[in-house]
């Protein structure tokens, strides 16, 4: 293929992008979001353990009939820790902030009752202490003290509500014990505990709410159920009908606690202050008056079934994969003793390597199946757990049957580019609209269990940049071998800077830790398609560089509208109001926690220091990713790319070690496939002779664009490193 064929592609590759890109745009246009107002009192009455799995029409008339006439949504309850009980939520509420202060195990805790008809929680200041002495201060009461500042005091009544009406001196200004015996008319806010998810209780509360009374509802906390999201529903004059939502998570049906502690504070008007981590809800509205409920009931479902079903999945589908590996061989193996008995070749078989191909493909197209299932609501099936599998081996057989049997298997490398091409436009597409699939993807981001709500989460990231960085090795690499290097360099540049656009921007992918990994990985790929060596200042300038960009889009997004901001521009916003490194420290804590968490964890340092065997010297310790290195030469500069994005990826994210296993489930199976593109039994590998001269002269190149070369295993200085 000529150069100007191999650019053609690469235009129309991005042509086709935007394109796509447009349509799902137009596809998922939707109303604007409206804006909750308060013209009256605010109630927030928490249901502790209440799940959207007990809610009906006909168990619990009174909340589906809030449910049908307001606005809906799923509340993460989660904690640093992963607790989830009513004491650590009405602590998150009062701050607005996550937070592990308060008692130990989720105790109870009541506060002393004064004859006026307040209470303090002799606690309180050890709590507060604790909380603003964290990485990123926590202020404990800060929610109440606002109001009342403002002059809108907060009643609270029922076992833990006095926890989110305290203020910072752990004073509860209006307190009953018993939540049947509140006064609404007491305060503007009032807060009320239930302690059970009581629909009849509910149902006499509301009958004694004021005029114009804007009222939430809230599971609040597992406290000991099966953690999930928590129901939200919320219901008033100034409340439309649709998916509540809000900026934090940036999801259509989603809430956290601390978005209730902005919802109360938004009364405030322009004298609010910005919370860390909550926004005021929204509502995305829907006219059809069952969408809400059908909507947030299907998403919270689905998230329940994937979350148990990851690991079930994984060894099934791996394990199924492997076995079949197995027995292909073993059937390969005894046909080639009774071909060696006969005198015949030895040989791999063309039967043989389609097999192995074959559960390649499905392996290498199994993450982007994983995401494409979304689209599919397979969590309405009668066993959606079978249906969920069913739906991605169907997805991967689809790519993968795509893949090793399209037009593009001609070229060695032709089946390979189509699945990371593939793999990567569809982890790019979810990501610039919303990360809707990456949501629920068993990949995905699990925000139940302490992932994220949006952006580009680590596990899927690792697929996203090893098949980035894949996608320019099989193109620069062609162009290398046709003496193109500078259009070599353009392409590593040009695929580099799309990943990490994506991947980084605040509006995107929002990750820090991504592109700092990123821009090294492809700066050392296209040093080698330059023929360049690489110096200590160049390393240093790389450095420069990575530091320059990441750092351009945490100020882009710091310089935003403070309600807008994402981590990234909270993070500029902390060195530059308190000089603090907080999210470096916090990073680097919840790795190490993740990396000592089980043995499996324990053995990823081991699992890198393999892969750099295999990228440093793949010729001379991995003779199995010898045919892979025959099929694409310049294979062995990328494998070193990738290596070093993972290593810079599992020390920059805060759940990096997850990085390099999931990036190794994408690159094997695709090794497999150059491999068994080659068209050759495996080589006996020649050593690698380590670094050497990289120019290469105009007619060396075209010599080896014309098969001249010698040997395709010969070390060559255009690769050479």
């Amino acid at each position: 293929m000529s150069l100007r064929r191999w650019l053609s592609l690469l235009a129309l590759t991005s042509v086709t992008f935007v394109g796509v890109s447009l349509v799902i745009s137009a596809w998922l246009s939707h109303p604007r979001v409206q804006p909750v107002t308060q013209p009256g009192p605010l109630v927030v009455v928490a249901l502790p353990s209440l799940s959207w799995a007990d809610i009906s029409r006909e168990g619990t008339p009174v909340l589906w009939h809030l449910a049908e006439r307001g606005a809906v949504g799923a509340q993460a309850t989660r904690s640093p820790s992963g607790r989830s009980c009513s004491v650590q939520a009405w602590l998150i509420f009062a701050a607005g902030t996550p937070t592990d202060v308060g008692p130990g195990r989720c105790a109870d805790v009541t506060p002393l009752l004064n004859f006026d008809g307040s209470a303090v929680f002799p606690q309180w200041a050890k709590w507060r202490d604790a909380g603003l002495a964290v990485n990123t201060p926590e202020d404990l009461g800060a929610v109440a003290s606002e109001l009342t500042a403002a002059g809108q005091c907060v009643a609270a009544a029922g076992p833990d509500a006095g926890l989110g009406a305290a203020n910072r001196a752990g004073v509860v200004g209006h307190y009953a014990l018993n939540p049947e015996a509140v006064d609404f008319t007491t305060c503007p806010v009032s807060l009320v505990d239930l302690g059970t998810p009581d629909d009849q209780t509910l149902g006499r509360l509301i009958r004694h709410l004021p005029v114009n009374t804007t009222l939430v509802v809230t599971g609040m906390a597992a406290d000991g159920a099966t953690p999930t999201l928590r129901p939200v529903i919320m219901t008033g004059p100034g409340v439309p009908h649709g998916l509540l939502t809000s900026l934090s998570t940036r999801q259509p049906g989603v809430l956290q606690t601390a978005d209730l502690s902005a919802l109360v504070l938004s009364r405030l008007g322009s004298r609010a202050p910005i919370l860390g981590d909550g926004r005021p809800p929204v509502v995305r509205p829907i006219t059809a008056t069952d969408a809400p409920l059908a909507r947030v009931m299907g998403l919270t479902r689905a998230l329940d079934i994937e979350y148990d079903f990851v690991p079930v999945f994984f060894v099934l589908f791996l394990g199924g994969s492997a076995l079949a590996g197995l027995i292909g061989l073993l059937c390969w193996y005894l046909a080639r003793r009774r071909r060696l008995a006969r005198g015949g070749s030895a040989e791999m078989t063309p039967s043989m390597r389609a097999w192995l191909s074959g559960i390649a493909a499905m392996c290498a197209a199994m993450p982007a199946a994983t995401f494409l299932a979304g689209l599919v609501p397979w969590w309405n099936a009668w066993h959606p757990e079978i249906a969920l599998c069913l739906t991605i081996i169907g997805i991967s057989g689809v790519i993968s049957s795509l893949a090793v049997l399209g037009p593009w298997r001609r070229r060695p490398s032709g089946t390979v580019a189509f699945m990371v091409i593939v793999t990567f436009f569809v982890l790019a597409q979810d990501v610039v609209h919303g990360s809707r699939l990456q949501f629920i993807s068993l990949i995905g981001l699990q925000p139940v269990y302490g992932g994220r709500f949006y952006g580009q989460g680590n596990v899927a990231y690792a697929v996203f940049a090893t098949t980035a960085i894949m996608i320019a090795v099989i193109v620069a690499g062609r162009l290398v071998e046709l003496g193109q290097r500078r259009s070599a360099v353009v392409v590593v540049v040009f695929v580099g800077l799309t990943a990490v656009v994506i991947d980084g921007s605040p509006s995107w992918g929002a990750d820090g830790g991504g592109p700092l990994a990123m821009v090294p990985a492809f700066g050392y790929l296209a040093l080698k398609a330059g023929g360049e060596r690489v110096t200590v200042r160049r390393i240093m300038s790389l450095g420069v560089a990575t530091f320059a960009l990441v750092g351009a889009f945490a100020l882009f997004d710091y310089l935003g509208p403070a309600q807008y901001r994402t981590h990234l521009g909270d993070f500029v916003a902390q060195v530059i109001g308190h000089e603090r490194w907080n999210g470096v420290v916090s990073i680097w804590t919840q790795n190490w926690t993740m990396l000592t968490s089980s043995w499996l964890t324990r053995a990823v340092p081991v699992l890198l220091v393999m892969v750099a065997v295999v990228a440093l010297r793949p010729g001379m310790y991995a003779r199995a990713v010898a045919p892979a290195v025959t099929t694409v030469p310049f294979l062995k500069a990328g494998l070193r790319a990738v290596f070093f994005c993972w290593v810079i990826a599992f020390f920059s994210n805060d759940s990096g070690t997850g990085i390099p296993p999931t990036g190794l489930l994408v690159l094997a199976p695709l090794l497999v496939l150059l491999g068994m593109s080659s068209g050759r039994a495996l080589p006996n590998p020649e050593p690698d002779p380590g670094p050497q001269d990289e120019s290469v002269s105009a007619e060396a190149s075209r010599s080896r664009a014309n098969g001249s070369a010698g040997s395709v295993m010969a070390p060559s200085p255009t690769i050479a490193t």
